[in-house]
């Protein structure tokens, strides 16, 4: 047809003129010539060559049919390889699952510590709720975590790739992408305080009281298991068995952690004095846990005579169990109790009240009060103030604040007490101090700490 109208175009228009109007043969004939032209066309066009595939199409074709062979000969007339190929070639292939959520990861880099916790056969663990900052703990230690969006895909390979063996014939190796990645993370240096303020929380919701046998079948029911608290406490487990051997916590045969309230500790030490004051097997210097036992009644468990005898108490004799208090701490106790109710009172009205709380014979001494309350001058004497821990803010810094608050100069040593169930390094609590707070020096050269930077 292509052909026909050429031609027409390209006549003599005066000729065109002089032709005899087309009869229905001529028509016919027409057609025909067309369809004849057409045919030929078709035959030219499929007598002629095909363009020929291009190398890349070659190759995708033989690794996709399995061809190693072919795949090898192409490869190795365009890009020559090494001798040490050893006519191994490795394939890449996606896993069924690759589309599915469960093949997205996160690259982490990591510390050379927790390399070694690992080989160690230590476990890693993420923990943080979804409010908080993600963290990884080694069995030891706590590491916060810096996540790193990316808008590059990572894919990943489980299996490493090793050297591959001598081969005659070309072959493929096979690995499958089974992950891909969209971010990646690093640790940060890691924590060397505790982060108890969570898990004091957790543990004083369901406090022991001094009356829970009233309600015993309910009581049993309450406390958390260990792994209860480290799915709500960003700690390592071995972080959180240090924290929860310094707060007044006991653990019960159900293997339920309960906290001591208050009351319950303040009621049991009145009896304890009553003990000693009494003629008894109880006296300061040797104590049982059966002599203890028999003497307290039914609603001081076991598990909590077994705490006080060893978070308060010094063994004498490992054969027969033995143990004695020693008079700071029995004083220490005390001062919580009498002060915890009233935060603050003249240091003459607590020494007379003290005095006649304690058994015959024992004195307190400068020193005995630090770490749990502070003498400070007022206008009309004295006054003692409740600094204990266990109730002063969990964070190191609100922490510091407070104290700064309350008096404006403290020494090194003077600050150290109140830090102790935070930071159990006292170098890690040294260089706080030095690196965040603001220091004067006084006339005699002592460092006088005086705010946070």
């Amino acid at each position: 047809m292509n052909r026909f109208i050429t031609r027409t175009k390209q006549s003599n228009k005066t000729d065109a003129q002089k032709l005899p109007v087309p009869t229905e043969n001529a028509h016919q004939n027409l057609n025909n010539e067309n369809v004849a032209n057409t045919a030929e066309l078709l035959k030219e066009k499929s007598s002629g060559k095909l363009e020929e595939p291009s190398i890349m199409t070659k190759l995708q074709r033989a690794i996709r049919d399995n061809d190693a062979q072919l795949t090898f000969d192409m490869l190795s007339r365009n890009r020559p390889f090494d001798n040490g190929m050893n006519k191994h070639m490795t394939k890449l292939e996606f896993s069924p699952s690759y589309s599915q959520s469960s093949s997205e990861y996160m690259l982490l880099s990591v510390d050379e510590s927790v390399i070694d916790a690992f080989k160690e056969g230590q476990s890693l663990t993420i923990r943080g709720d979804s409010t908080d900052d993600a963290i990884l703990c080694t069995e030891k230690t706590t590491f916060p975590m810096k996540i790193i969006e990316s808008a590059t895909t990572v894919l990943l390979l489980h299996n490493c790739l090793g050297a591959p063996d001598s081969s005659t014939l070309p072959e493929f190796q096979v690995e499958t992408i089974d992950g891909k990645c969209f971010s990646c993370g690093e640790l940060c240096p890691a924590i060397d305080y505790l982060n108890i303020g969570r898990l004091k929380d957790m543990l004083r919701e369901q406090e022991l009281r001094w009356d829970w046998k009233d309600r015993e079948e309910e009581e049993n029911l309450k406390g958390y298991r260990l792994r209860e608290l480290l799915d709500s406490v960003q700690m390592s487990v071995g972080e959180m068995k240090i924290a929860l051997a310094d707060l007044p916590v006991i653990k019960f045969q159900s293997g339920r952690y309960r906290y001591l309230s208050h009351k319950f500790r303040g009621e049991m030490i009145g009896l304890i004095v009553e003990l000693l004051d009494e003629d008894s097997d109880v006296t300061l210097e040797s104590m049982t846990f059966a002599g203890l036992r028999n003497l307290l009644p039914d609603n001081v468990p076991d598990q909590v005579i077994e705490w006080f005898l060893k978070s308060r108490c010094e063994i004498v004799n490992e054969a027969t169990k033995t143990y004695r208090l020693p008079e700071v701490n029995l004083i220490r106790d005390l001062t919580v109790v009498i002060l915890h109710g009233n935060q603050k009172m003249p240091l003459q009205q607590f020494n007379v009240l003290l005095s006649k709380i304690l058994p015959v014979g024992v004195k307190v001494e400068d020193g005995m009060f630090e770490g749990v309350a502070d003498v400070s001058d007022a206008p009309f004497g004295k006054v003692i103030t409740y600094l204990s821990p266990e109730d002063l803010p969990d964070t190191v810094k609100e922490r510091m604040l407070f104290l700064f608050d309350y008096r404006k100069l403290w020494t090194m040593d003077q600050l150290r007490p109140y830090f102790r169930d935070i930071y159990k390094s006292k170098v890690s609590f040294d260089n706080f101090v030095v690196q965040n707070c603001e220091y004067s020096i006084s006339d005699s050269n002592v460092v006088l700490y005086c705010g946070l930077k």
